[in-house]
């Protein structure tokens, strides 16, 4: 298990309870949702998984004009 690349799982809104019961055992795989990402924890982590839920989220605040 040492050599086990770190897998981050990003959520929409919630993380599902059979998602986070699945994976709690394995050490190796981080779950977070959609608010909670950021660059640095992208970056600790070797593979990234993300739901079409949670792009959808990261993306759509990018769409909203700025008022200045």
């Amino acid at each position: 298990m040492e050599n086990k690349k770190k897998v981050l799982v990003v959520e929409g809104c919630s993380i599902d309870e059979k998602l986070k019961l699945a994976t709690q055992n394995l050490h190796y795989v981080n779950i977070l949702p959609s608010m909670g990402i950021n660059v640095y924890i992208i970056l600790l982590h070797d593979t990234l998984v993300m739901s079409r839920d949670a792009v959808n989220k990261i993306v759509e605040p990018m769409h909203t004009p700025i008022n200045r």
